[in-house]
């Protein structure tokens, strides 16, 4: 009878463990993914963001309000998701040991490590809308750390690093923006889209050896500076579709043996490509893409060794434990009753930042200074427009605006200087001075 009880016990405790997210992070996430942002941002604020997975709650706060235009408020979420990674590099036994004997569900989500990176990256992007430039190019070094420490897993990751060299480029960091450049021309596919980039600054740090500056008689896909020299720049940060999502996959071995294991899959192949377009003239852009869903199974494969080592080490703990039973309880069903509860604790751990998009682009586009009223065509798939409002561009200034388009859903904020200072005297009473479009 303590044996059954024990079992019993033990069966109904792991089975409360394991379990998927909270129903109102589920509906946080639905609201987003229909196009209803704000809504998201609302429910998510009253789901329960402790415990084991805080982490995944932190990030999916922070991109809900990301994209309702709260930069602020998504930088504390993603701050505190940052400081929460970098505590959990110590590791907890107890959770440990727990996990060899149930799943992965009873330790603390640590994040894949592109979800690492992005926490970063998004950190660059809203520091950036609020022209917050220094604290932007501190981001941006640590991104390039993470980079650093999973230089396979991220590699493809061409977004964060076009983004590490404007936050560079903001400062007049020109030599810094340059090296980044260089290496994302070492790794991207199409080399060209950067090379425009390297002999801008090339010439403007008067690099007159470097290769670039001739051009090699091939024609560039990137922007046109306008003539002068002072040209204003326009820099969107487009996120298009719905990211990956994890799911489990399962074998069957015998005897009686399931392993459960993380797998991505596409929630939407709907991206598209934007272009912008002005006095129905479409602009030349500087157009730098990362597919979301190709880093995060990337990073997913570098980690599938340990995830298999301790699967293993999982199943043979499960299977002493199984025949000490067993031994004890020869007449008894006990040992049968708890393979079968070992099969249905084996879950994959299928935690992860599911507000992603399916593709992240950084878009540049160098204009003349003065007024300009632009628009934004989402090419491909479902197609959207976004209409910019009526933009005044001071020679050299960068205007940066965030762009959402999924399915038949769009948005866009942007902020300008002159609303700083309005947002931070009255940051919890009133949303930030901004422009914004939803359908």
């Amino acid at each position: 009878m303590p044996n059954r009880f024990w079992v019993s016990l033990f069966i109904l405790s792991a089975l409360l463990i394991t379990g998927c997210a909270g129903a109102k992070l589920k509906d946080a996430r639905n609201a987003f993914h229909r196009g209803d942002v704000r809504e998201a941002s609302e429910i998510i604020r009253e789901a329960d963001g402790s415990g084991l997975s805080k982490l995944e709650y932190l990030m999916e706060k922070g991109m809900m309000l990301y994209h309702s235009g709260e930069y602020e408020k998504s930088i504390r979420e993603l701050r505190q998701a940052a400081d929460l990674i970098r505590e959990q590099d110590i590791v907890s036994l107890s959770q440990q040991a727990g996990s060899i004997v149930i799943n992965e569900w009873v330790t603390e989500y640590k994040g894949e490590y592109a979800e690492r990176l992005w926490v970063h990256t998004y950190l660059m992007m809203n520091y950036l809308l609020l022209m917050k430039h220094e604290d932007a190019l501190v981001e941006a070094k640590l991104t390039q750390r993470v980079l650093d420490e999973y230089p396979e897993a991220l590699a493809r990751d061409y977004f964060s690093r076009a983004l590490i060299a404007l936050c560079y480029e903001t400062l007049q960091e020109y030599n810094d923006a340059y090296i980044v450049y260089k290496k994302l021309a070492e790794v991207i596919p199409d080399k060209s889209l950067v090379t425009p980039h390297i002999r801008r600054l090339a010439k403007k740090l008067g690099f007159q050896d470097d290769p670039e500056l001739s051009g090699g008689g091939k024609q560039d896909s990137g922007p046109v500076l306008p003539s002068g020299g002072n040209s204003a720049e326009l820099i969107l940060f487009v996120s298009m579709g719905n990211g990956p999502q994890k799911t489990a996959g399962n074998l069957l071995l015998p005897p009686g043996v399931r392993i459960s294991f993380p797998r991505y899959k596409k929630q939407s192949s709907y991206t598209g490509r934007p272009e912008v377009v002005g006095s129905n003239v479409r602009k030349t852009s500087a157009i730098i893409e990362t597919d979301m869903l190709s880093v995060a199974q990337d990073s997913l494969d570098e980690r599938a060794k340990l995830i298999y080592t301790k699967e293993a080490a999982r199943i043979a703990a499960k299977e002493v434990i199984i025949r000490g039973f067993e031994r004890n309880n020869k007449d008894s069903p006990v040992g049968l009753l708890l393979r079968l509860a070992f099969i249905a604790m084996e879950e994959a751990d299928t935690r992860g930042w599911e507000t992603l998009p399916a593709k992240l682009s950084l878009v540049r586009v160098f204009l003349e200074p003065g007024t300009h009223k632009l628009r934004v065509n989402i090419r491909g798939g479902s197609d959207n427009t976004i209409d910019l409002p009526e933009i005044r561009f001071l020679p050299g200034e960068k205007v940066f605006y965030s762009l959402r388009s999924s399915g038949g859903s769009t948005s866009v904020y942007g902020m300008r200087k002159e609303a700083l200072e309005e947002e931070s005297m009255a940051e919890n009473s009133s949303e930030p001075k901004q422009f914004q479009k939803m359908e």
